[in-house]
């Protein structure tokens, strides 16, 4: 089929598209929460459109489609078990969880050329150093807008819209920036712009990252001498566990929560006590048998928002699992060999202490850009910078 030439021009271009419209509409969504009391409908009406263009251009052939149909078939099944389980903020957090899904698949069938791969990537650093400068510029103004939390707790995340999307996007941006840039990765600007920030967002599973990316880079990319790199790497560690023991356990707001709910809940922000007091009584007061293998909710607010957690919650057993493999199917194309299992390692641990992972179209995209920068990584001449 001949497609007109903006069409063509689109398709080509469409990851780094897709990165511009998702920061973008979510900026314009944070601006209507911050002034004026509602959120925009606008990203998850572009999502949705996205959504369906993905399922047009990948359903067939259809034999190729067949885990998708399976995880549908799941859902309906966990659903009709659970009363007012088809309501619509259930139906739209089912499709959540299938974005990321089609997203792979569509850059699987339609794979990307070197020159897409690098509007791609230019796309991404320039909407880092973007957001970077927003984020230091909102720490210096205290501006409210700019905040990844509303009230006094610290933490400041530029235009990105949730503290959770603000972890993984940074997380995987400073994966990003040690698959790129090996041996030089603190020679370029980009990534203490990105450090910097990793700081000001002020998240706890963005302090766990940077300590694993810091560690990486000691071990395979420094040139330090062996018997060195273990000197800094134990000054490293405990130059942290200092940090945590001052934190937790002496001064601030951890500190406090861990005095009044215990260590858990400073960890885990609260998350323990979703699951004990929300999620597992809901699962006891209104699951069946079936859900238990294919899952049900009819209320998203009962949630743990500790990724995994969530995953079986929403899925059961047999649906989790099959959603996770077709997850990992979907996105792993590419070898994992030598260091480069490790940042998926430190992902992991994040997703388990975090929510919001899986459903979330914004971390898809991202995630996109590190499955890209690997295959790039891999199949082309790294060029000196």
């Amino acid at each position: 089929m001949n497609y007109p030439k903006f069409l063509k021009f689109s398709q080509a271009k469409l990851a780094a598209i897709l990165l511009v419209l998702f920061y973008v509409s979510e900026a314009i969504s944070k601006f209507s929460i911050v002034y004026l009391d509602g959120k925009s409908f606008l990203p998850r009406a572009i999502k949705f459109l996205v959504l369906l263009f993905l399922l047009f251009k990948i359903i067939t052939p259809i034999k190729k489609f067949i885990l998708p149909i399976i995880l549908l078939v799941f859902f309906i099944i966990g659903q009709l078990f659970i009363y007012n389980g088809f309501n619509t903020e259930i139906i739209i957090s089912f499709s959540k969880f299938l974005f990321p899904l089609f997203l792979f698949f569509y850059f699987n069938k339609y794979p990307q050329n070197q020159l897409t791969q690098n509007i791609f990537f230019q796309t991404f650093e320039w909407l880092l150093i973007i957001n970077g400068f927003l984020i230091i510029g909102g720490f210096v103004l205290s501006q409210e807008l700019l905040k990844t939390y509303e009230g006094p707790r610290f933490g400041y995340n530029g235009l990105i819209i949730t503290s959770a999307t603000s972890t993984y996007v940074y997380t995987i941006a400073l994966f990003y920036f040690l698959i790129k840039l090996n041996h030089t990765f603190f020679k370029n600007y980009k990534v203490w712009l990105t450090i910097v920030c990793c700081i000001l967002v002020g998240t706890k599973a963005l302090y766990i990252a940077l300590f694993g990316v810091l560690l990486i880079f000691l071990f395979y990319f420094s040139y330090l001498k062996k018997p060195h790199r273990k000197l800094v790497a134990s000054i490293l560690v405990i130059f942290s566990l200092s940090l945590i023991y001052i934190f937790f356990f002496q001064y601030g707001r951890f500190n406090e929560i861990r005095l009044q709910q215990g260590l858990f809940s400073s960890i885990l922000s609260f998350r323990d006590d979703l699951l004990v007091g929300e999620t597992l009584p809901y699962i006891k007061n209104n699951w069946k048998w079936p859900n238990y293998l294919f899952g049900g909710i009819s209320d998203l607010s009962t949630r743990a928002q500790m990724g995994f957690i969530d995953v079986f919650y929403f899925w059961g057993i047999v649906g989790g699992i099959v959603y996770l493999y077709t997850y990992y199917k979907s996105y792993l194309k590419f070898d994992l060999n030598n260091w480069k299992i490790y940042p998926f390692l430190i992902l992991i641990v994040i997703v388990f202490l975090s929510g919001n992972f899986f459903e979330n179209a914004s971390v898809a995209i991202y995630l996109l850009i590190l499955k890209e920068r690997l295959i790039y990584d891999s199949t082309f001449d790294k060029k000196s910078l």
